[in-house]
């Protein structure tokens, strides 16, 4: 049997998002959410993304819309999987968000979490 570890639910989801790497603005594809992180898909540049040198992480922004919100979150790479030469998966954990986005993402979750 597999067992879950994570600390929050997470929700399917297939929400258009923007990742903020310095100047550049890229879309991705929020594939599932929760209070502790996001999965995303995305082809191009996210696709090749290093970690830097000086801190070993990449970091980069999150925006998407959720439920008529805009909302906007720090994040940490923590799992990375390439799906084709061109598009890859990542695992974000949350390491910034201000207390009305946690409380969307927190209300959403709820929303639609399956028991």
């Amino acid at each position: 049997m597999h067992d879950d570890r994570r600390l929050y639910p997470r929700i399917t989801t297939d929400l258009g998002a923007r990742v903020r790497l310095g100047q550049d603005t890229l879309p991705v594809q929020m594939v599932n959410l929760s209070l502790g992180g996001f999965l995303i898909e995305g082809g191009g540049r996210l696709a090749t993304l290093a970690s830097s040198p000086a801190t070993g992480t990449i970091e980069f922004s999150v925006s998407f819309e959720l439920e008529e919100q805009e909302l906007t979150s720090e994040c940490r790479v923590v799992y990375k999987r390439r799906l084709s030469a061109d598009k890859a998966a990542l695992g974000l954990k949350i390491i910034g968000m201000n207390d009305a986005a946690r409380a969307a993402i927190e209300a959403y979750v709820h929303k639609n979490l399956n028991y």
